[in-house]
């Protein structure tokens, strides 16, 4: 329940009036928390300093709205750290921007209230400057799951060229200085730099063996299901992967399961967001949004394709990513997808 005088927050912007709910201001910080430096120790003393404020949004217009006047002593023993820690943590959040202080003359934290018991001064924390940049920090969030998803996508790259370059050699012809690097740099966090670096000398070490193959290199490359493609120039027409059309019963005979599972869908949107689910449930990570890139018609038969060799299939987002290449350099015909399973 909220204190007496402490109604329903005014909503407004700019300086007059800002509001905010509180613990949707926290959940954005979470989300930047590592392009803004911060520990979890940080993180767990904000959520504290939170938790004290009365009123469910932080607002400009009230003190009891956006100053957390417990001591250093309450806020260590709800974070369930030391006073020195608060100390240390509290000076942090202030140099970033993220608190400010109002002190007294001497620097205690204090609340004057009225006789309904309402607060109408307080000194101490503020946390205004979380709703004032608040858009800023949207804007952080954004971008920085931009960056983690282009992280991810190289880093699904980088593994299925491993898997490509391995399938090309004998285990005594592999490069171990090679892999030992990208088994170390794929186990850890690197940047996107490294992940691009790592992909050019895998990509540079598949192009010195394709070179050194005959030309009919795909008559000795893994085959899909057992069936070779066929010469490139075999389909003179070209065509973009947008304008592939497939009827609907060709769909539904290459393609039961998948069909099935979206037969109940109730329009375009609900279908994507089964398709999405199924990806999910595939583990394709972000390979799955390379793989909506090439279209929807392509997506679906990719998708349909791995749910009827799921049980074959032992790595489903390395087969898709290979799948994906090939289809996208055309190395591989679409019409291929829709092979039905050889039968054991």
């Amino acid at each position: 329940m909220a204190p007496a005088g402490a109604r329903s927050s005014r909503k407004a912007t700019g300086q007059g009036g800002i509001a905010q709910g509180k613990w949707q201001l926290l959940k954005v910080i979470e989300d930047i928390r590592e392009p803004l430096g911060l520990k979890g120790t940080s993180i767990s003393l904000l959520r504290a300093m939170i938790s004290f404020l009365r009123v469910d949004q932080v607002d400009a217009m009230r003190d009891d709205g956006h100053i957390c006047f417990a001591s250093n002593a309450s806020l260590a023993k709800r974070a369930h750290v030391s006073i020195q820690t608060v100390e240390r943590h509290i000076a942090k959040l202030v140099s970033l921007g993220l608190l400010t202080r109002r002190s007294s003359g001497n620097g205690k934290r204090w609340a004057r209230r009225d006789r309904q018991g309402s607060i109408v001064l307080a000194t101490g924390l503020s946390l205004l400057p979380l709703a004032e940049r608040y858009p800023e920090f949207l804007r952080m969030a954004q971008n920085h799951q931009d960056h983690q998803n282009e992280l991810g996508r190289l880093r699904d790259m980088c593994s299925a060229a491993l898997s490509n370059l391995k399938a090309h050699l004998m285990p005594a012809n592999w490069d171990e200085g090679l892999l030992s690097k990208a088994r170390n740099l794929l186990r850890r966090q690197p940047n996107k730099q490294a992940l691009s670096d790592l992909l050019v000398e895998i990509t540079v070490e598949i192009s010195k063996i394709s070179s050194a193959e005959p030309d009919d290199l795909r008559a000795t490359a893994p085959e899909i299901e057992g069936h070779k493609e066929t010469s490139k120039t075999q389909y003179v027409k070209e065509e973009t992967s947008f304008q592939i059309e497939v009827g609907q019963e060709e769909m539904e005979r290459a393609y039961p399961r998948l069909c099935a599972e979206l037969r109940f869908a109730k329009n375009q949107e609900d279908c994507r967001r089964l398709m999405d689910d199924l990806a999910g449930y595939l583990n394709l990570g972000n390979t799955w949004f390379s793989i909506k890139d090439l279209g929807p018609a392509l997506s679906f038969m990719i998708l349909g394709y791995l749910l009827e060799r799921t049980e074959t299939i032992s790595n489903h987002r390395g087969y898709a990513f290979k799948l994906s290449q090939d289809l996208a350099s055309k190395s591989l015909d679409w019409r291929t997808l829709l092979k039905k399973p050889r039968s054991k």
